[in-house]
Protein backbone atom coordinates (compact mmCIF):
# COMPACT_ATOMS: atom_id res chain seq x y z
CA UNK A 1 0.00 0.00 0.00
CA UNK A 2 1.21 3.38 -1.46
CA UNK A 3 1.83 5.51 1.73
CA UNK A 4 -0.24 8.65 1.85
CA UNK A 5 0.48 12.07 1.05
CA UNK A 6 0.09 14.33 3.93
CA UNK A 7 -2.57 16.24 2.45
CA UNK A 8 -4.81 13.21 1.72
CA UNK A 9 -7.38 11.94 3.94
CA UNK A 10 -6.00 9.39 6.09
CA UNK A 11 -7.35 5.45 6.13
CA UNK A 12 -9.67 4.88 8.81
CA UNK A 13 -9.54 0.38 9.14
CA UNK A 14 -7.04 -0.52 11.16
CA UNK A 15 -5.47 -2.65 8.49
CA UNK A 16 -4.96 0.15 6.18
CA UNK A 17 -3.42 2.18 9.00
CA UNK A 18 -0.98 -0.41 9.69
CA UNK A 19 -0.01 -0.92 6.33
CA UNK A 20 0.11 2.98 5.58
CA UNK A 21 2.72 2.32 8.63
CA UNK A 22 4.94 0.12 6.77
CA UNK A 23 5.20 2.20 3.63
CA UNK A 24 6.14 5.14 5.39
CA UNK A 25 8.65 3.09 7.41
CA UNK A 26 9.85 1.87 4.08
CA UNK A 27 10.26 5.44 2.73
CA UNK A 28 12.27 6.06 5.94
CA UNK A 29 14.31 3.19 5.30
CA UNK A 30 15.21 3.92 1.67
CA UNK A 31 15.96 7.93 2.95
CA UNK A 32 18.24 7.15 5.80
CA UNK A 33 19.90 4.49 3.85
CA UNK A 34 20.38 7.28 0.90
CA UNK A 35 21.68 9.89 3.34
CA UNK A 36 24.02 7.61 5.12
CA UNK A 37 25.31 6.83 1.62
CA UNK A 38 25.96 10.84 0.66
CA UNK A 39 27.69 11.15 4.45
CA UNK A 40 30.30 8.68 3.73
CA UNK A 41 30.59 10.24 0.02
CA UNK A 42 31.36 13.20 1.99
CA UNK A 43 33.42 11.79 4.44
CA UNK A 44 35.44 10.16 1.82
CA UNK A 45 35.85 13.20 0.06
CA UNK A 46 37.13 15.50 2.88
CA UNK A 47 39.43 12.13 3.66
CA UNK A 48 40.86 12.57 -0.01
CA UNK A 49 41.14 16.20 -0.05
CA UNK A 50 43.42 15.66 3.15
CA UNK A 51 40.73 17.71 5.49
CA UNK A 52 40.98 16.13 9.01
CA UNK A 53 38.98 19.05 10.76
CA UNK A 54 36.17 19.39 12.87
CA UNK A 55 33.04 18.16 11.66
CA UNK A 56 30.76 19.61 14.49
CA UNK A 57 28.77 22.36 12.83
CA UNK A 58 26.29 23.29 15.83
CA UNK A 59 24.97 26.62 14.24
CA UNK A 60 24.11 24.42 11.14
CA UNK A 61 22.49 22.02 12.70
CA UNK A 62 19.92 24.36 14.70
CA UNK A 63 19.58 26.12 11.50
CA UNK A 64 18.22 22.98 9.36
CA UNK A 65 16.33 21.85 12.59
CA UNK A 66 14.32 24.85 12.96
CA UNK A 67 13.54 24.47 8.94
CA UNK A 68 12.67 21.21 9.49
CA UNK A 69 10.13 21.90 12.66
CA UNK A 70 9.11 25.31 10.07
CA UNK A 71 8.42 23.51 6.95
CA UNK A 72 6.38 20.66 9.11
CA UNK A 73 3.93 22.11 11.67
CA UNK A 74 2.47 18.75 12.55
CA UNK A 75 5.61 17.44 13.59
CA UNK A 76 6.37 16.73 17.19
CA UNK A 77 9.84 19.30 17.49
CA UNK A 78 11.34 17.04 20.26
CA UNK A 79 10.90 13.82 18.09
CA UNK A 80 12.06 15.88 15.10
CA UNK A 81 15.42 17.03 17.27
CA UNK A 82 15.53 13.67 18.43
CA UNK A 83 15.69 11.58 15.18
CA UNK A 84 17.86 14.67 13.47
CA UNK A 85 20.59 14.15 16.49
CA UNK A 86 20.68 10.28 15.97
CA UNK A 87 21.32 10.74 11.77
CA UNK A 88 23.79 13.48 12.71
CA UNK A 89 25.59 11.35 15.15
CA UNK A 90 25.83 8.75 12.43
CA UNK A 91 26.92 11.51 9.81
CA UNK A 92 29.88 12.73 12.80
CA UNK A 93 31.05 9.12 13.46
CA UNK A 94 31.14 8.51 9.29
CA UNK A 95 33.70 11.76 9.13
CA UNK A 96 36.29 10.14 11.46
CA UNK A 97 33.69 10.36 15.01
CA UNK A 98 34.09 12.34 18.26
CA UNK A 99 35.68 12.32 21.54
CA UNK A 100 32.88 12.68 24.20
CA UNK A 101 33.34 13.89 27.81
CA UNK A 102 30.79 14.02 30.43
CA UNK A 103 30.09 14.12 33.85
CA UNK A 104 27.85 11.03 35.26
CA UNK A 105 24.52 13.84 35.85
CA UNK A 106 25.22 15.06 32.18
CA UNK A 107 25.60 11.79 30.42
CA UNK A 108 22.01 11.25 29.30
CA UNK A 109 22.10 14.18 27.57
CA UNK A 110 25.46 13.70 26.12
CA UNK A 111 23.84 10.31 24.42
CA UNK A 112 21.18 12.72 23.28
CA UNK A 113 23.43 14.82 21.07
CA UNK A 114 26.19 12.48 19.96
CA UNK A 115 24.03 8.81 20.47
CA UNK A 116 26.70 6.14 20.39
CA UNK A 117 28.57 6.78 17.03
CA UNK A 118 30.79 8.53 19.68
CA UNK A 119 33.31 7.22 22.63
CA UNK A 120 31.85 8.93 25.91
CA UNK A 121 33.50 8.68 28.51
CA UNK A 122 32.84 10.19 32.24
CA UNK A 123 34.65 12.41 33.91
CA UNK A 124 34.63 14.96 36.33
CA UNK A 125 33.50 18.67 35.04
CA UNK A 126 37.27 19.88 35.72
CA UNK A 127 38.63 16.74 33.61
CA UNK A 128 36.04 17.57 31.15
CA UNK A 129 36.91 21.12 30.25
CA UNK A 130 41.00 20.09 29.96
CA UNK A 131 40.09 17.45 27.77
CA UNK A 132 38.19 19.79 25.61
CA UNK A 133 40.77 22.18 25.54
CA UNK A 134 43.79 19.28 24.67
CA UNK A 135 41.86 17.30 22.16
CA UNK A 136 41.35 18.54 18.68
CA UNK A 137 37.91 15.94 18.32
CA UNK A 138 36.85 16.36 22.17
CA UNK A 139 33.44 17.77 23.24
CA UNK A 140 32.31 18.28 26.74
CA UNK A 141 28.71 17.88 27.95
CA UNK A 142 28.10 19.61 31.03
CA UNK A 143 25.00 19.88 33.43
CA UNK A 144 23.26 23.58 33.19
CA UNK A 145 24.85 25.99 34.77
CA UNK A 146 23.62 26.22 38.54
CA UNK A 147 25.25 28.01 42.34
CA UNK A 148 25.63 23.87 42.48
CA UNK A 149 27.43 23.31 39.01
CA UNK A 150 29.75 26.14 38.74
CA UNK A 151 31.90 24.36 36.39
CA UNK A 152 32.24 27.92 34.46
CA UNK A 153 34.37 29.63 36.67
CA UNK A 154 37.46 27.10 35.85
CA UNK A 155 36.88 29.08 32.07
CA UNK A 156 38.29 32.19 33.50
CA UNK A 157 41.59 30.51 33.94
CA UNK A 158 44.21 31.02 31.15
CA UNK A 159 44.77 27.67 30.70
CA UNK A 160 41.71 26.77 29.08
CA UNK A 161 41.52 29.96 26.93
CA UNK A 162 40.48 28.87 23.40
CA UNK A 163 37.50 26.57 25.07
CA UNK A 164 33.55 27.63 24.63
CA UNK A 165 29.95 27.20 25.01
CA UNK A 166 28.81 25.95 21.50
CA UNK A 167 25.25 24.37 21.89
CA UNK A 168 23.03 23.46 24.15
CA UNK A 169 21.18 19.61 25.16
CA UNK A 170 18.57 19.35 24.20
CA UNK A 171 18.24 21.46 21.49
CA UNK A 172 14.32 21.56 21.91
CA UNK A 173 13.28 22.95 25.20
CA UNK A 174 9.53 23.40 26.16
CA UNK A 175 9.75 25.79 28.97
CA UNK A 176 13.11 27.38 30.87
CA UNK A 177 16.72 26.59 30.31
CA UNK A 178 18.88 22.79 28.44
CA UNK A 179 19.75 20.49 30.56
CA UNK A 180 23.02 20.89 29.81
CA UNK A 181 25.54 22.74 27.22
CA UNK A 182 28.52 21.48 24.99
CA UNK A 183 31.90 23.12 24.96
CA UNK A 184 34.91 22.97 22.84
CA UNK A 185 37.59 24.23 21.65
CA UNK A 186 36.54 26.35 19.24
CA UNK A 187 34.45 29.49 18.67
CA UNK A 188 31.40 29.62 18.81
CA UNK A 189 28.95 30.04 15.65
CA UNK A 190 26.32 32.56 14.99
CA UNK A 191 22.92 30.84 14.14
CA UNK A 192 20.02 33.77 15.09
CA UNK A 193 18.38 33.44 18.20
CA UNK A 194 21.18 32.72 20.22
CA UNK A 195 21.77 33.11 23.81
CA UNK A 196 25.49 34.14 24.95
CA UNK A 197 26.99 33.69 28.06
CA UNK A 198 29.89 36.11 29.93
CA UNK A 199 31.23 35.36 33.30
CA UNK A 200 33.59 37.32 35.87
CA UNK A 201 33.47 39.87 38.29
CA UNK A 202 30.10 41.07 39.80
CA UNK A 203 31.41 44.19 39.47
CA UNK A 204 32.57 44.26 36.14
CA UNK A 205 29.06 42.39 35.06
CA UNK A 206 27.67 45.07 36.71
CA UNK A 207 26.79 47.03 33.40
CA UNK A 208 25.60 44.24 31.29
CA UNK A 209 22.14 43.35 32.53
CA UNK A 210 21.17 40.04 31.59
CA UNK A 211 19.79 36.70 33.56
CA UNK A 212 22.09 36.02 36.39
CA UNK A 213 22.62 32.27 36.19
CA UNK A 214 25.30 31.10 38.93
CA UNK A 215 27.06 33.01 41.18
CA UNK A 216 30.73 31.98 43.29
CA UNK A 217 31.90 34.31 45.84
CA UNK A 218 33.13 37.56 43.96
CA UNK A 219 32.43 35.65 40.24
CA UNK A 220 29.06 35.73 38.55
CA UNK A 221 27.75 34.04 35.28
CA UNK A 222 25.22 35.70 33.32
CA UNK A 223 23.39 35.25 29.70
CA UNK A 224 22.33 37.77 27.00
CA UNK A 225 19.65 37.81 24.43
CA UNK A 226 21.93 37.88 20.78
CA UNK A 227 25.10 36.73 19.72
CA UNK A 228 28.31 38.04 20.88
CA UNK A 229 31.59 37.63 18.62
CA UNK A 230 35.20 36.64 20.13
CA UNK A 231 36.38 40.04 18.86
CA UNK A 232 33.35 41.99 20.82
CA UNK A 233 35.24 44.75 23.74
CA UNK A 234 34.16 43.57 26.92
CA UNK A 235 34.56 45.21 30.57
CA UNK A 236 37.90 44.34 32.06
CA UNK A 237 37.74 41.12 34.56
CA UNK A 238 35.07 39.73 31.60
CA UNK A 239 35.04 36.82 29.89
CA UNK A 240 32.58 35.32 26.30
CA UNK A 241 31.97 31.94 28.18
CA UNK A 242 30.05 31.38 24.69
CA UNK A 243 27.18 31.06 23.13
CA UNK A 244 24.52 28.61 22.26
CA UNK A 245 20.54 28.82 20.67
CA UNK A 246 17.27 26.58 20.66
CA UNK A 247 15.10 25.53 17.72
Amino acid sequence: MPAPSSSAPLPTDMTALREAIDAIDGQLARLIAQRSGLARAIAEAKKAAGDSGFGWRPAREIDILRGLITREPDLDPALAAAVWRALIAANLAAQGGLDVVTTLEAAPWAKLAFGSASETRILSASEALMAAKQGARTIACLPWPTDTHSWWVDLLDVSLAGVHVCAASPQVVANGAPASLLLAHRAPEASGGDISLLAGSKAALAGYGGTRLSEQGDFALIQLPGFLDLDEPLEVGVRLIGCFALA
